[in-house]
């Protein structure tokens, strides 16, 4: 009896149990959310979902394109609207578009090339190719694997705090892809591959480009997903365009790529049950700089709307409820790791061994982003990504995924100064080209004032920090000679120097070598220094022989050009022996030439040291401060062709002999022993531009035994004093430098105008 009385209870309880949760269900219909693509307009998503939240209304489904992918992936994990708001608010959004690291994220050797040209063209199987989009998307990908850490890949994003699809297009097959599984960092960086702006991603044997060029607002999706009431934010492509509208050739592409996403969107609005459509008039797919005014746009939008939210949750009976976000340990532990290689060159070791990673060992999510670093940093490698498998006994299998870089690229960069004229650089970079774990570039100055480079390097070691180096360099410059602010007359000045060595990277920032070449300095007067010298018949005068050079190097700057921290060091010995010198003209000449102290016509062995430092430090972030000090002695047999050309904003690209000194024209100093100490403020008053300052004070000596004792004993008036002033400017095309110097000697102003990346 007492065991029939028990079982009626139960039936009663289960049925009671089914009626209450079909009255649930009932009562609680699912909530689909569908973010559409916009590239930067699909910021106002943020601001949208600040006002849902408040609400109450908590999406039991999430579909997206694009910047809704990335938006809607992050609230499926657990972000909260707050949270992703001021992730936005925090992004530079100028780095996450681009495939730019900091330099001291780089390798000593490519630091000298790194991001100084214009336009670079891969060539593969000797045809020029062009990139299949402007950006990679490096640094975005590292970017979401930050957020999504240790998300390892999933069988089914449906197992998300809130399930979450988003939509691609695979370009072999023509299909539309919707993303339900995977490496999610993967996903969503596939679905906003805007064509011709971002390279396609590659994924198993797929290529996928944006999703908006077919789904850009995936409202069936989310009703396959189970959705019973859809909201749908849409902020993607403008119906009606004007020829004025299509000026750029992105414009055009753009336009192209998306005439049946415009089409497939108006049929997919009128599937959902509420539209929110924020008014960003004005404002354009690129406008990333605007993203905290595009997000409170889209909050406006809601909040235009929100008595009807307010009905619409309490129509559904609906309560706020917080999603749990994804768990995210300190740190994992790696059992094995592997190297996925579409195009093998580059062997897995060297990969691994790269990212500081160890088999067996547990990291954390700042670790495996530096490895990504530490890889792409070699320069060998397109893109560098990472994702992780979840093996049983709850370990974790890494994966590096690589991209490796066209080996053979050429490199085009245009430059103007006011000393020395317009050029053009052009840049051929081999790797691995010549042979296996190598590096080659030939660099060629175009222009009046000509130069070229040769660098061939072959690595060794087990982590290749050994480097065999094969050099050349050559360059002509035209100089004035100056005595006392006065120009006499310019000359050509002709150096080449060619060689071996060996260099050692300690880390990516510090390198020592030694180097072994031969060196040849020449002088080419014009007429107007053959009369000031009096002697008509004078052609030429240099020297040539063998040298060794020692160096120690330091550069943990975060830019080659503008940089806002890190320190750069240079020190160098260099030994000459017995060059031979070599005068042309007429005999009767050449008494006067020597007579007048510049010129001899014997050298004997001799040396040289020089030392640069520089500490560069951000203050308040919009002011950079650098201070300075550098130093050059030689031997007292030193040749004048060997001595320190000080003078000028910055010319330390042409060689390591020229000094910049503010206050001064280029060469107008030239001086065997010199000491120097520089100050600089650099205030950015819009991105990009900034209002410049440099203050200099420095001395030199006649004779290197003179050197100390001129520090000791010299009154400060006995100094040289100078400074410029003037506007600096960032652009893609390089920077721009307008100054105007002056100092204590003789107060004749001085202008440094340059354009774009120097030789």
């Amino acid at each position: 009896m007492k065991t029939r009385l028990l079982v009626v209870v139960m039936l009663c309880f289960g049925v009671n149990l089914i009626f209450a949760q079909e009255a649930d269900t009932l009562s609680h219909p699912k909530i689909g959310l569908v973010l559409s693509g916009g590239a930067a307009k699909g910021i106002a998503h943020i601001g949208v979902l600040k006002v849902l939240e408040e609400i109450g209304i908590t999406p039991d489904y999430i579909t997206g394109t694009s910047m809704g992918a990335v938006v809607g992936g992050l609230y499926a994990l657990g972000y909260s609207a707050q949270e992703i708001s001021e992730l936005n608010a925090q992004a530079d959004w100028e780095m996450l578009l681009s495939d730019r690291i900091p330099l001291n994220e780089v390798v000593f050797e490519e630091k000298s090339e790194y991001k100084r040209y214009i336009v670079g063209i891969p060539i593969r199987n000797y045809e020029f190719k062009l990139p299949s989009g402007v950006i990679e998307g490096q640094q975005l990908e590292r970017f979401f694997a930050g957020l999504m850490w240790p998300l390892p890949e999933q069988e089914s994003y449906d197992s998300l705090p809130i399930p979450f699809h988003c939509m691609g297009v695979d370009l072999i097959s023509g299909k539309t892809i919707e993303f339900q599984s995977g490496n999610m960092a993967e996903s969503i960086r596939a679905s906003m591959s805007i064509p011709s702006i971002f390279a396609p991603e590659s994924i198993d044997t797929m290529l996928f480009v944006d999703g908006g060029v077919f789904r850009n607002f995936p409202v069936d999706e989310v009703k396959n997903m189970g959705a019973d009431y859809v909201i749908g934010v849409y902020v993607g492509f403008d119906e009606k365009v004007t020829k004025e509208d299509l000026f750029s050739l992105s414009d055009v592409l753009s336009r192209a790529t998306v005439f049946y996403g415009i089409f497939d969107s108006k049929r997919q609005m009128q599937k959902t049950d509420l539209l929110i459509q924020p008014n960003l008039h004005g404002l354009g797919a690129t406008d990333f700089t605007k993203n905290k005014r595009i997000e409170v746009l889209g909050e406006v939008s809601a909040l235009e709307i929100q008595d009807e939210l307010y009905r619409l949750a309490d129509s559904l009976n609906l309560k706020k409820r917080t999603i749990r976000k994804i768990d995210q340990p300190e740190k994992i532990f790696i059992k094995e790791i592997k190297v996925i290689n579409d195009r093998p060159f580059v062997a897995d070791r060297f990969i691994i061994k790269r990212s500081k990673i160890k088999e067996g060992s547990y990291v954390s999510k700042n670790d495996l982003l530096q490895a990504m670093d530490n890889i792409y940093g070699t320069q060998y490698f397109r893109k560098v990504t990472y994702s992780l498998e979840k093996l049983e006994d709850d370990t974790f299998r890494l994966y590096f995924k690589v991209k490796e870089s066209t080996r053979a690229f050429l490199n085009f960069a245009a430059h103007y100064d006011n000393q020395y004229g317009p050029g053009i650089i052009t840049n051929l970079t081999l790797r691995n080209y010549l042979t296996t774990e190598s590096r080659a570039t030939v660099t060629l100055n175009i222009a009046e004032n000509p130069g070229a480079r040769v660098d061939i390097n072959k690595y060794w070691g087990k982590n290749q920090r050994i480097m065999d180096n094969i050099f050349l360099n050559w360059n002509q410059n035209e100089n004035g000679l100056f005595e006392n602010a006065m120009e006499m007359g310019t000359y050509r000045f002709s150096y080449l120097n060619m060689g071996i060595g060996t260099k050692y990277s300690i880390s990516y920032n510090q390198q020592i070598g030694v180097l072994g070449f031969y060196e040849i300095n020449k002088l080419y007067p014009q007429d107007n220094l053959r009369n000031y010298f009096n002697v008509p018949s004078f052609e030429n005068y240099g020297y040539d022989g063998f040298a060794y050079e020692l160096f120690y190097k330091v550069n943990t700057t975060d830019d080659n050009f503008f940089p806002t921290r890190g320190i750069n060091l240079n020190a160098a010995y260099k030994y000459n022996f017995e060059p031979s010198v070599k005068i042309k003209v007429d005999n009767t000449d050449k008494v006067t030439l020597l007579q007048n102290g510049l010129f001899t016509e014997s050298v004997t062995d001799y040396y040289s040291a020089n030392f640069d430092f520089d500490v560069y430090a951000n203050i308040y972030k919009k002011v950079i401060f650098n201070i300075g000090i550098s130093a050059g002695i030689t031997s007292d047999a030193s040749p004048e062709l060997s001595n320190y050309v000080l003078g000028g904003y910055d010319d330390k690209s042409r060689r390591i002999s020229f000094v910049p000194f503010a206050g001064l024209n280029i060469a107008e100093a030239i001086v065997p022993n010199y000491g120097l100490v520089q100050a600089s403020f650099d205030f950015q008053i819009v991105p990009r531009v900034y209002i410049s300052s440099r203050a200099n004070i420095g001395f030199y000596t006649e004779s290197v035994d003179d050197y100390l004792d001129y520090i000791k004993y010299s009154p400060l008036d006995a100094y040289i004093k100078g400074f410029c002033l003037g506007i600096r400017v960032n652009t893609v095309a390089g920077p721009i430098n307008i100054m105007y110097g002056d100092n204590d000697v003789d107060g004749q102003i001085r202008w440094y105008v340059s354009i774009g990346y120097p030789f």
